[in-house]
């Protein structure tokens, strides 16, 4: 019988997961029977849902992605239980790959979640960036130019706004400078108007003054 002691998350973060439960060369290699294989798959699904039950309750139930620091903070914590796991040395190998099952399913419910939410955040840039490039294009090319009114002053937001802005900026720009008709208001006497309005449409949490 194999003694695991002390590498246990050496092993489990190196896996890469399905949804749902693991695919076969997932499963570490010395858990080589059918009965270790199993334990490991249901290892998998039990980490997962134990996950899923730490997510409700850290994270806000309406829109999980809302606060990507919480998700942060979820994931450091949980990686720091998983760091203090020890497997007793008396402990069977197909328990050794039960317990590594319940590990790499905690961790890559959470890495997901984190993957998706970014996703999320960098995606609803891209759009209302896009738009909003868009409108200030028709609107410039049908006025001969707008004029600067007002600049937004963006501040410190969280991870998934700063992802957003950077998101929804590089978008903008990229719109606009792409649309032949619109170059020339991004440019030359424009481009103060053009900034201002691209720094106000991808504002996340501008000041209210």
């Amino acid at each position: 019988m194999r003694a695991m002691i002390g590498f246990v998350v050496t092993l489990c973060v190196c896996f890469t997961l399905g949804p749902n439960v693991a695919r076969a060369a997932d499963v570490p290699a010395f858990c080589d029977t059918t009965r270790e294989v199993r334990l490991y798959v249901l290892g998998v699904r039990k980490g997962r849902s134990l996950a899923a039950s730490a997510i409700a309750a850290a994270t806000d139930p309406i829109d999980v992605c809302t606060d990507l620091d919480a998700i942060d903070d979820l994931r450091a914590l949980i990686a720091e239980i998983v760091d203090e796991v020890v497997i007793p040395v008396g402990a069977s190998e197909a328990t050794q790959c039960h317990v590594l099952g319940q590990i790499a399913g905690l961790l890559a419910a959470i890495g997901d979640l984190q993957d998706d939410c970014t996703g999320l955040c960098i995606a609803d840039g891209e759009f209302i960036g896009e738009i909003s490039a868009q409108l200030y294009c028709a609107l410039s090319i049908a006025l001969d130019g707008l004029v600067p009114v007002e600049f937004f002053v963006r501040l410190a937001t969280d991870t998934c706004g700063n992802l957003f802005q950077v998101s929804c900026d590089n978008a903008f720009e990229s719109t606009a400078v792409d649309d032949l008709a619109c170059l020339p208001f991004t440019e030359d006497t424009f481009t103060e108007i053009f900034r201002e309005v691209q720094n106000n449409q991808c504002a996340d949490n501008p000041d209210d003054t």
